[in-house]
């Protein structure tokens, strides 16, 4: 926790400051946006107003209320996981006022980039994907800047669906955060102990990087 409030801190002074109007030199990766509140699509057909509905992955970070009225309308989103667990903030706050309310919100819970995802996560997410690609509808995985829990969790998705290497994945996580440095060791060890994971073999990272059972220490 301590260690998330140290990077979390950084991250609002830069966002608040340096980031408020342009790209922070050094800072943020070459595809890291403040449009749209850095969502990024990673799967599925072109969206727009005018798009069907389609299994659609995004990624992002917590949205403003115009970037909101975009996830129905013109991104076509159904379902939302919070990493953040601000929901009740973003999305619920604004779908109090009328705004997407048809979208749902599956999941809202403040996870720590220092801490691995545990398995029974992986596997929620992991199921809700294939609903998601079942019910052919939208889905959306965010944090607060869209950087770091919403990167690792994308490196998960496109190591496993999309056949990207640990390296390759890191690089597209690097590429679509901000401050990444703050969290670099700790987030590159975590995407070999997911990759290690999805090859379903023992974890070759130290042990504060494997996936673990909730229960587990």
């Amino acid at each position: 926790m301590k260690n998330l409030l140290k990077g979390m801190a950084v991250l609002a002074l830069c966002l608040t400051f340096s980031c408020a109007s342009q790209k922070p030199l050094g800072l943020a990766g070459s595809n890291w946006t403040l449009i749209n509140n850095n969502l990024h699509q990673i799967e599925g057909p072109a969206a727009g107003s005018n798009s069907a509905m389609a299994f659609r992955v995004y990624r992002s970070g917590a949205p403003s209320k115009s970037t909101f009225a975009k996830w129905c309308g013109e991104f076509k989103i159904a379902r939302v996981i919070d990493m953040a667990g601000t929901a009740k903030n973003h999305e619920l706050a604004f779908q109090a006022q009328g705004i997407c309310p048809d979208i749902k919100v599956i999941y809202s819970e403040q996870q720590d980039p220092y801490v691995p995802v545990s398995r029974e996560f992986l596997e929620f997410f992991d199921q809700e994907i294939q609903k998601a690609k079942s019910d052919n509808v939208g889905i959306l995985f965010r944090c607060t800047s869209g950087s770091h829990r919403a990167g690792r969790l994308a490196a998960y998705y496109q190591m496993k669906y999309q056949g990207l290497s640990p390296e390759q994945a890191i690089n597209e996580m690097n590429k679509n955060g901000v401050m990444m440095p703050v969290y670099e060791e700790t987030l590159v060890h975590q995407v070999y102990a997911l990759n290690d994971y999805i090859q379903n073999r023992p974890c070759s990272q130290a042990k504060a990087y494997c996936v673990k059972m909730e229960t587990e220490k």
